[in-house]
């Protein structure tokens, strides 16, 4: 019974679309994972994801940028 109720809260979710670009020829999926639940994106392409997993791309998106930045500021030529 858990699993039903389970599987009605993931189809109401709101679904986002993302696309995540191959980083090489062979880059084909990314796995993301939000609480236990774990699913596979293809890359190269715009596809459609649960709002939650959207939310943890966006964030590790962020993460790289400052971490970029840092390393950029405190590099030393």
């Amino acid at each position: 019974m858990a699993n039903k109720n389970k599987e009605t809260s993931t189809q109401k979710e709101k679904l986002v679309s993302v696309f995540i670009p191959k980083q090489s020829r062979n880059d084909t999926e990314r796995f993301i994972a939000v609480n236990g639940e774990r699913i596979l994106v293809q890359t190269g392409k715009t596809v459609e994801i649960p709002e939650r997993f959207a939310e943890v791309l966006k964030n590790s998106e962020r993460m790289a940028a400052v971490s970029a930045a840092y390393i950029d500021a405190n590099i030393s030529v």
